[in-house]
């Protein structure tokens, strides 16, 4: 392999479309972008280049190159090689966002009649009167303003294509999987990927349920409800918190919670939030179902994290531990507003005591 981690790239859809792109996502610069890196069948690191070229750095080192590591782009799909060589310091600076085109138009390279069209469209596209080009900019501009949420499912989708061709194809049910991804049965997708290594079946299933989420619209219940477990329960976003939950948060049910029947204030929502992170700092959530009933969320989820902190009273035990619960959520507007919720706190404290 040399001194760079690679892999072959063989996607579901070819490589010359052109993708709709991530909005703020910009191909020059890769520290905004998410990447995750791979030995087989287990995720190493996911983030940015930053999180993931040490991880992947320390492996190559450690097996004198001998290794496979596949890093993966998540806005495109597509598998990315660095060059590993000389020290940590020495890779990052080669690996340095690269700066963005000044003012100017670019140069495209476009020729006539580069875009294949029937005869007919041509004859309507010449005989308009702002021109082909200008024709086809103004239709493309509709288009994109018109669906933008669904242009955004599609971009996932194919980006979980390329990302999977490289990972599972030949894993089982690949192509029902894949037919399913497309067809947005997202319940089908599940049952094709369950019996999959868990990291790959995971990061499916994450991409495939935002794909679904950019598609049902940004302001869709299950949407915000998946965004509060994402960014502020999984990832410590406090800041999030104003957008996303209601000035009174009512815990209407939730035995065992030391806030359980209280009207939690945003700041109450976030002491909240801590109580449970400063135990499991690395607590990170998994939606695995989410149905909604007016302005309810019914959500079956799962978190596992390591636990670091005190938690009611039982101190730290460094253990990894994985626990699941149900939870229904009351929303305000685009707001969560409340809950009702059953967690296992049972096989948690059985895990803690084993």
């Amino acid at each position: 392999m040399g001194a760079r981690a690679v892999a072959a790239a063989a996607t579901f859809y070819p490589d010359d479309i052109d993708w709709p792109i991530l909005p703020g996502y910009n191909p020059a610069m890769p520290s905004g972008a998410v990447y995750a890196a791979f030995a087989g069948p287990r995720k190493l690191a996911l983030g940015s280049l930053r999180d993931v070229l040490p991880v992947v750095k320390e492996r190559f080192d450690r097996s004198a190159g001998a290794e496979c590591v596949l890093v993966f782009e998540l806005a495109t799909g597509r598998q990315v090689e660095f060059d590993l060589r000389g020290s940590l310091d020495e890779m990052l600076a080669r690996e340095a966002p690269v700066p963005t085109r000044g003012p100017g138009r670019p140069k495209l390279g476009v020729t006539s009649r580069e875009v294949t069209l029937l005869p007919r469209h041509w004859d309507w596209l010449e005989q308009h009167p702002i021109g082909s080009s200008g024709a086809l900019r103004r239709l493309l501009e509709e288009a994109m303003k018109a669906e933008p949420g669904k242009q955004e499912a599609r971009r996932i989708r194919a980006a979980l294509s390329s990302f999977l061709s490289s990972m599972a194809g030949d894993r089982p049910h690949f192509e029902e999987a894949s037919r399913a991804l497309f067809n947005d049965d997202l319940a089908l997708f599940e049952r094709q990927v369950r019996r999959w290594p868990k990291d790959i079946r995971e990061l499916a299933l994450d991409m495939a349920r935002e794909a679904a989420a950019a598609a049902a619209g940004s302001d869709a219940p299950t949407v915000i409800v998946a965004e509060l477990h994402r960014l502020v329960w999984s990832q410590g976003e406090y800041q999030a918190i104003e957008r996303l939950v209601a000035p009174e948060y009512v815990v209407h049910s939730d035995p065992g919670d030391p806030w359980e029947g209280k009207t939690l204030d945003r700041s109450g929502y976030r002491e909240r939030v801590e109580y449970s992170r400063a135990a499991f700092p690395d607590l990170e959530f998994t939606i695995h179902e989410a149905f909604t009933a007016g302005e309810r969320v019914a959500v079956r989820w799962s978190a596992e994290g390591t636990h670091e902190g005190a938690l009611r009273g039982l101190p730290a035990s460094g253990k990894r531990l994985r626990f699941g619960g149900q939870t229904i959520y009351e929303l305000a507007g685009q707001q969560v507003a409340g809950h009702w919720q059953l967690v296992d706190r049972l096989g948690l404290l059985e895990q803690l005591r084993g």
